[in-house]
This record gives structure tokens, C-alpha cells and sequence, in this order.
């Protein structure tokens, strides 16, 4: 994450024999535009979640007239595994929020170790889960698609569906990644104290 790595670097320079330190109030400001930026990241995944789902159960009243078939079946499998994962971020919205950045750096530390311990669960477990349980919907949608659309249309649907899940993918692998790395330094940092 490129905001831990700015506060990581300003809290490095303080311990030049000479140099001129960053004051506490500059390492204080840092740290709350950092939190204002994983806060922001949060929010916009909640939104762009809420919105997904918010789609999916206006498709599901519209089409599947609330009977028990694979294709709706699906949807419900797909508007559940956003659901949670919105359920599950807003959470960690909160418990962030609980970080005191007021007390010392290996209180700090600590907090931010246990946080971030936690979202290496999120990342590693349940994120997949989640993310098989959604394809497993948009499969369940298929047999349905064919029946309805065009061999084109629905040749559109799987092969923009699968790709757009292959992005989705990557992005994910991508933001885990940065968060593991920065669980990766607090550590470091945690056995360094």
C-alpha cells in the first residue's frame, strides 16, 4: 500500500544522526491522510458492491417472478456472496476506524498488526469462497441464457462474463497482495521493537 509506505518512510528519515526529523505533528498529519485514503478505498468497495447487488435483485424481481429455479437459484447465489463481502467489509470499515493512531508506535503497531492479521483471513479464505460461490451462480445462469438469447448472444455473455470475472480476478489479486505486503512490514517492524 503506497500510503503505509509514505508513513513508513517518513518514520525511517526521523532516524538520521543530524537530520532534520519530521516533527510528531507531520507524522501525526501523514497518518491521518492515510487513513482518509484506506477509508476512501472502503467506501468505494461497499459502493461498487451495493450497486452489483442493488442490479442483481432488480434483474431477480424482473425476470425470475420469485420462483425456486436453477436460474434463480443462481442470482441468489451471486447477490448472497456480494452480499457478505459487503457485510464483511463494512465490518472492517469499523474495526479500522478503532485503530488509535494517538497512542504510542508499538501500541500502534500492534493494532495495526492484529487488523491487518485479519484481513489476511478475508484475503485468503473467505475472499475465494466468496468469489467460487459467485462463478458457481453465474454458471447456474448459462443453461438459461442459451435457452433464451442467440448462439451470438450468449457466446457475448459467456465469453464478456468469464473475462469480466478474469478481471475481477487480477484486481483482487492485485489489492490482496498490497495489503499482505504491508501485513508483511508491520511485522518486520513488530519484530524489530
Amino acid at each position: 500500500m503506497k500510503p503505509f509506505t509514505n508513513l513508513e518512510q517518513a518514520w525511517q528519515q526521523q532516524s538520521g544522526i543530524g537530520a532534520q526529523r519530521p516533527m510528531p505533528e507531520q507524522l501525526m498529519q501523514l497518518s491521518e491522510e492515510q487513513a482518509k485514503q484506506v477509508k476512501a478505498k472502503f467506501r468505494w468497495t461497499i459502493g461498487l458492491l451495493s450497486l452489483t447487488v442493488f442490479i442483481l435483485i432488480a434483474y431477480f424481481a424482473t425476470y425470475t417472478g420469485f420462483s425456486f429455479t436453477t436460474f434463480s437459484i443462481g442470482l441468489l447465489l451471486m447477490i448472497g456472496s456480494l452480499a457478505i463481502r459487503i457485510v464483511l467489509e463494512w465490518i472492517n470499515t469499523l474495526q479500522f476506524q478503532q485503530l488509535d493512531r494517538l497512542v504510542d508506535f508499538s501500541t500502534f503497531l500492534q493494532q495495526s498488526t492484529a487488523f491487518y492479521s485479519k484481513r489476511r483471513i478475508l484475503h485468503l479464505v473467505i475472499t475465494p469462497l466468496l468469489y467460487a460461490t459467485y462463478i458457481i451462480g453465474f454458471v447456474l445462469l448459462l443453461p438459461v441464457f442459451k435457452q433464451e438469447f442467440s448462439n451470438g448472444v450468449y457466446l457475448y455473455f459467456v465469453f464478456s462474463g468469464f473475462g469480466s470475472l478474469g478481471v475481477l480476478a487480477w484486481f483482487i489479486y492485485k489489492a490482496n497482495r498490497k495489503e499482505l505486503s504491508v501485513l508483511a512490514k508491520l511485522q518486520r517492524g513488530e519484530t524489530l521493537q
